[in-house]
């Protein structure tokens, strides 16, 4: 299959900019905002976003991050770094492309038992292919695609890019 290109790097880091200048106007007031970033990809989106947010607000911001086994997210373990840090403190739930909401679903889950203040998610890519009741807060792009066709974001020589395949 062809493989064409959604985001290119500028327009990454427009949306990158748009959904901090949003969670910053949804959480303003707070004095913590926590990213969980789920490894790997959605790490790193959180990273520049955590960036954004820092140069832009005045809350301090956490990044923790979360392990999980992207194949079979509810059988297998899940790590959560930091996870004194969520207790009642707003959470961010980040990761790059929310498809089916597998995994998303088995990270909050994980969230949820450390008591949050509050949770919602952010995503790149949004595709309307959900298995769960899960839906992104903070988008990039929302895309239709077909159940075969795949979205990837990838880094490159610290160029972004979101391509469909």
């Amino acid at each position: 299959m062809q493989k064409s290109l959604i985001l290119s790097h500028s327009e990454i880091s427009l949306k990158l900019d748009r959904i901090a200048w949003q969670i910053l106007e949804q959480h303003y007031g707070e004095q913590l905002i926590v990213l969980v970033g789920l490894v790997d990809r959605g790490t790193a989106v959180a990273q520049k976003i955590k960036s954004r947010l820092e140069q832009n607000g005045n809350a301090k911001v956490e990044l923790v991050t979360l392990s999980l086994d992207k194949t079979n997210p509810f059988e297998a373990d899940i790590t959560l770094e930091n996870s004194a840090i969520i207790s009642r403190n707003a959470i961010i739930l980040v990761d790059d492309v929310l498809n089916s909401g597998i995994t998303l679903a088995a990270a909050l889950k994980e969230v949820l038992n450390h008591n949050p203040k509050s949770v919602r998610t952010a995503v790149l890519a949004n595709r309307d292919h959900h298995k769960f009741p899960i839906q992104a807060n903070y988008v990039g792009i929302s895309l239709a695609t077909t159940v075969k066709e795949h979205i990837n974001y990838e880094e490159k020589d610290d160029e972004m890019s979101i391509w469909l395949s």
